[in-house]
């Protein structure tokens, strides 16, 4: 009996010890493990979203690539860049050179948007109708003109506004609106060559529709290049797909769609992702103060750098987002992701390019008629 107790208790003791729990100790070791399992975890996690987001941000600019082909097939040129800052899309106006609006706004049609870009039409830009209609138009953001790297599709407050106050010519309300409740922003420029004008301040713009002189309008067909070049129309000489009240034909792209930039990611403050109400606010850039149906701008184009310029080569190398930067930023390409941005060429193709991208490289890239064949490493 006494063997039985004895044994009794000290199953009860042993079983007493081990229904305690974890030591403290324990406890700690077991959390600290869990927090280097943790630690290791989340950088693998991070690099798996944003694969994913890069792979989204590629397929954007696929679907971008295939309209801009599209809009070609159909119209027998690439979408037309519009007239400048002070003018935006009109459904009244059609396509090509007589369109103010972006190319964004041209290519609408072949990416399963013609109610939105029908909004307005038929209707006098003087009505209640009309307006109405274009607000609804540049309060429409598209997810595929969004890099979900950097911000989701939805209007961003802008401080839209040319430059010494004036209004949008025959649309002055949209001003109003661009700094609330917003207007729709694109993630993605067009390709505007190594042009030495590529913002809508340097071209002639009229001051309403009444006011056009068809004479005026400034030439961007006037390409002379090489050593000893003068001409004084040079400076405008356009040598990308989309630019200045452009209607570029497939032979016109000399160098062949497989060695020429379409469409790429442009480079921003991240600071300004979620849009600013004021330009003397962080975050503000020409590049991204504006409406994606705008016309010729930095909003929706971007260069490479020329030689022939004043500004320096590093100013229009691409770069990942950051804030400040200074030496005009707003004309490179760019993007959110590490490491490299991702653009369309002219033949539907997509690729990632990298920040340190050779700057002859990069500018025979996006020159359709320098006579180089330019290739990446890896295509």
């Amino acid at each position: 009996m006494r063997v039985q107790a004895a044994e009794n208790a000290r199953s009860i003791r042993i079983a007493a010890r081990f229904s305690g729990g974890f030591t403290l100790v324990e406890l700690l070791v077991v959390i600290a493990i869990i927090g280097v399992l943790v630690g290791l975890l989340l950088p693998a996690i991070q690099a798996a979203r944003e694969s994913a987001r890069r792979t989204q941000c590629k397929n954007n600019l696929k679907q971008i690539a295939l309209a801009c082909q599209g809009h070609l097939d159909a119209r027998r040129c690439f979408p037309s860049g519009g007239w400048g800052f002070d003018w935006t899309a009109d459904p009244n106006r059609g396509y090509g050179p007589d369109q103010p609006g972006s190319w964004i706004y041209n290519i609408l049609d072949y990416m399963e948007q013609g109610p939105v870009r029908s909004l307005g039409k038929g209707q006098a830009t003087t009505s209640a109708g009309f307006k109405a209609a274009s607000t609804t138009l540049h309060q429409t953001a598209i997810a595929a003109f969004n890099c979900p790297s950097r911000r989701t599709a939805k209007p961003f407050l802008s401080p839209w506004g040319p430059p010494d106050g004036d209004d949008i010519k025959e649309q002055p309300w949209l001003s109003a609106v661009a700094r609330a409740p917003g207007v729709a922003k694109s993630d993605y420029a067009a390709n505007s060559g190594d042009a030495l004008r590529f913002a809508g301040d340097a071209f002639y713009r009229p001051d309403s529709y009444a006011a056009i002189q068809a004479g005026q309008w400034t030439p961007t067909n006037i390409c002379v290049t090489g050593p000893g070049a003068d001409d004084g129309d040079a400076r405008f000489c356009q040598t990308g797909i989309m630019y200045y009240r452009s209607a570029l034909k497939s032979a016109q792209v000399e160098d062949g769609f497989a060695n020429t930039y379409l469409v790429g990611e442009k480079w921003m403050p991240v600071d300004g992702y979620e849009g600013v109400g004021d330009d003397q606010d962080d975050g503000y850039t020409a590049g991204d103060n504006q409406s994606m149906y705008t016309g010729y701008e930095w909003d929706n184009h971007r260069v490479a750098w020329n030689p022939d310029g004043s500004a320096p080569q590093e100013s229009f190398q691409p770069a990942e987002d950051g804030n400040g930067g200074g030496g005009g930023p707003e004309r490179r390409f760019g993007s959110a992701h590490p490491s490299t941005f991702n653009i369309a060429f002219c033949d539907g193709s997509v690729h990632s390019v990298t920040y340190d991208v050779d700057p002859q490289t990069h500018r025979s890239l996006a020159n359709r008629l320098d006579g180089g064949v330019a290739t990446l490493d890896g295509r």
